[in-house]
């Protein structure tokens, strides 16, 4: 799903501790670009990201150094939402943290607050120009100027012209349902119903190409007049 522009940014703060969570709350209306949510624990997070479409995880070295934290954890974060780890010097694990982790940034202890909201900005403003390379549909990435959809196990589908701009659309509406004519305008630039037919048909040769590389993961549903990404 692409951010719109009037929204704000959805910030995960996992934190054993409320206090910079609350300092962040209370400020809510000198940042008013970002909504913080506070999880006591990785597994909190977890169990409710897919209700959050997050920009950012913010991980405090309360979580990472407390006797139930399993390096292996942090696997289950979605793999392109940039992680701001908030460590103390002598953290054991700063090292491995940074290791072969995309998109990890690290701030050291002790610090500012306008200079911690310096550092998360510039991490969303740089995911932001990323986004216009990519799209994120689900767990698959589509590549608008390499004209491919590519899984999370590196399979990729080859798209046309047609195919591509049907599934940014599609992918813009997170699984909601995107009526033919919407679709019809955003392929051929103008609203017309001699094309209905002709977007059936497009249609339907893409979802024999997603069905033959991802199988059920990735489907195009119809409804009357409708369609919808479903993974």
């Amino acid at each position: 799903m692409i951010k719109e522009n009037n929204q704000m940014y959805k910030i995960a703060i996992i934190d054993n501790e409320t206090e910079l969570f609350s300092i962040l709350d209370e400020q809510k209306d000198v940042y008013k670009d970002y909504s913080w949510f506070h999880f006591k624990s990785i597994n909190k997070l977890i169990d409710t990201e897919f209700e959050e479409n997050f920009s950012l995880y913010v991980i405090n070295d309360t979580i990472i150094n407390h006797e139930s934290f399993k390096i292996n954890y942090l696997n289950n974060f979605k793999e392109l939402i940039p992680r701001l780890f908030i460590l103390s010097l002598d953290n054991r694990y700063r090292d491995r943290l940074l290791k072969n982790r995309l998109m990890t940034k690290i701030l050291n202890k002790p610090f500012r607050l306008n200079f911690f909201v310096k550092i998360v900005n510039e991490i969303l403003k740089s995911q932001d120009k990323k986004k216009l390379s990519y799209i994120k549909i689900g767990s698959y990435i589509l590549k608008p100027s390499e004209k491919k959809i590519i899984s999370k196990s590196k399979i990729k589908i080859l798209l046309t012209d047609i195919e591509l701009k049907i599934l940014v659309k599609l992918g813009q509406h997170d699984g909601e349902y995107v009526k033919k004519e919407e679709l019809s305008k955003k392929v051929w630039g103008i609203k017309n119903s001699d094309h209905t037919h002709t977007l059936q048909t497009h249609i339907y040769r893409l979802r024999k190409k997603l069905l033959s590389k991802f199988g059920d993961k990735l489907l195009i549903k119809s409804k009357i007049g409708k369609y919808s990404l479903k993974y």
